[in-house]
């Protein structure tokens, strides 16, 4: 098995990257050592959570299908007595629950009986068989259902599970029950779901439903609104209002299972992006194993581990201090590169500057710092774009993103002109070409801007137009035209 540079993590706090004393990228402790560590705790929960939930007496025959019997015809009180009896059977009752729900020719009360008792258990293996129900049942009901009585669990071992889930999921009512559990366990991933299916609901029911789950979320952390919710869950909420998250020891395991996932060792396509589609949607509490895996002996789990981080954006920023120790790394320089800019991290300015200006730097690594310096829009990365712009022998593609990033930085005039260029040129990227000069038209405030700007806006692409396509092609020469013959009227030269 792989080694990672992981000592410590499980059961206490890291700081991201290596310790002082530690060379950048060397090899340490073993991977295994962690899982192994992380594994006998969860058997150590497993065996006293079984030892304290064992029915004294072996179950008789049809026992738990009365229970599930008397849950789905009864009300009140007596509804109550099996929650109640359910939860002194323990995982004994699970087989018989999971087989109850699962039986196509049964009533379905008493399968969604069934579900909630599964959910009043609550074990590990009780809350094993409501995500293999929310992963595998035919039935849209029967999944959303599962979907549903999870929120009731502190299974967070099986959010990982859940934001997989959400990606495929097809049918909006388990999406929402879905977001809503993944909600319950401390992840707010489910929150953008959500905000899609307002927008994109087939019914107006549908989507005032999902608008309604937003607002109940937010309400339950005591956010005041579901728009403010989302924004903090994007950032690494400094004030800790409502995403201070201690993983349990299972969930831990599970991420340890999902970096070794990224390792060129088991390298397949589907698996590997599966995993980073995880491990970017956790809480900022990943952060410190991220970058504890940018050190791994491993190119392709330190280059996975850095688009992950990239992915984060802001709710990564602690990461900055790893990420630019690993420009040092020549496999994973650019990567890191990208993902400082994306986590918004400002004390990289001077690292990304002087990655800019080296000329002896490799040209992936370059671009991806001036892309990044776009994103930070710090003042003071001017002087370098300005320079890499205006030297005609650079790459046509990188003067093409420092003249991006100058218009993020809002001196969009400077890059204008080659941006034009790279509208006209087949070997430019002409759609994030045409995409920025759009921004820096609309970032103007001059009324020859602004009238430029309207003009612009009706030479949009119609629905469905095929990129590069006769008609686009056609479409984009008249907006160059556009903007050739109101040049010198927007003071440009």
């Amino acid at each position: 098995m792989r080694r990672l540079f992981l000592a410590g993590f499980l059961g206490t706090a890291w700081a991201c990257g290596p310790p002082a004393e530690a060379p950048v990228f060397a090899h340490f402790a073993a991977l295994e050592e962690g899982l192994g560590a992380a594994r006998t705790r969860v058997q150590a929960e497993l065996d006293g959570a079984l030892e304290a939930t064992a029915p004294a007496e072996p179950l008789e025959p049809g026992h738990v299908a009365g229970l599930v019997h008397m849950l789905a015809y009864s009300t009140g009180r007596i509804a109550e007595l099996p929650l109640e009896e359910i939860t002194t059977l323990g995982d004994a009752a699970v087989p018989a629950l999971a087989e109850l729900a699962t039986r196509s020719d049964h009533d379905s009360g008493e399968r969604l009986a069934a579900c909630a008792l599964l959910a009043r258990v609550a074990t590990p293996l009780a809350c094993e068989q409501l995500m293999v129900l929310v992963e595998r049942a035919p039935e849209n009901w029967l999944r959303s259902q599962a979907a549903w009585r999870l929120a009731e669990t502190d299974a967070d071992w099986l959010v990982p599970r859940m934001l997989l889930r959400l990606k495929y999921e097809k049918d909006p009512e388990t999406v929402i029950w879905l977001a809503n559990a993944l909600s319950s366990l401390g992840n707010f991933e489910g929150l953008a779901t959500l905000w899609r299916l307002e927008r994109e609901a087939p019914t107006q029911e549908l989507s005032v439903r999902a608008r309604e789950r937003l607002d109940a979320i937010a309400e339950g952390q005591g956010i005041e609104s579901a728009q403010l919710h989302w924004q903090l869950w994007q950032v690494d909420d400094p004030e800790g209002r409502v995403f201070n998250s201690s993983p349990s020891s299972r969930l831990e395991l599970e991420l340890w299972k999902l970096i070794e996932q990224l390792s060129g060792a088991h390298f397949q396509l589907r698996g590997v992006d599966d995993a980073r589609f995880q491990l970017s949607r956790m809480g900022a509490w990943i952060t410190p194993a991220l970058c504890a895996s940018l050190h791994d002996v491993d190119v392709y789990v330190r280059v996975h581990s850095a688009q992950c981080l990239e992915r984060m954006g802001p709710r990564a920023s602690a990461a900055g201090p790893a990420l630019i120790e690993a420009l040092a790394d020549p496999s994973l320089a650019n990567q890191a590169a990208a993902a400082l800019g994306r986590v918004g991290y400002p004390p990289a300015e001077p690292a990304l500057s002087a990655a800019l200006a080296d000329k002896a730097a490799a040209h992936e690594l370059r671009v991806a710092a001036a892309a990044a310096l776009g994103r930070l829009g710090l003042a003071a990365s001017a002087e370098v774009l300005t320079a890499t712009l205006n030297r005609s022998a650079e790459p046509g593609d990188l003067r093409q993103v420092a003249a991006t990033a100058l218009v993020r930085l809002g001196l969009g005039d400077r890059g204008a002109a080659c941006l034009l260029e790279a509208l006209e040129d087949p070997a430019a990227d002409r759609g994030a070409a045409e995409e920025t000069l759009e921004r820096w038209l609309n970032g103007r405030e001059d009324q020859a801007a602004q009238d430029l700007f309207t003009s612009w806006l009706e030479l949009a692409p119609p629905p469905g137009l095929i990129p590069s396509s006769a008609q686009d092609l056609s479409r984009r020469a008249a907006r160059r035209s556009l903007l050739k013959a109101a040049w010198s009227g927007l003071g440009l030269k």
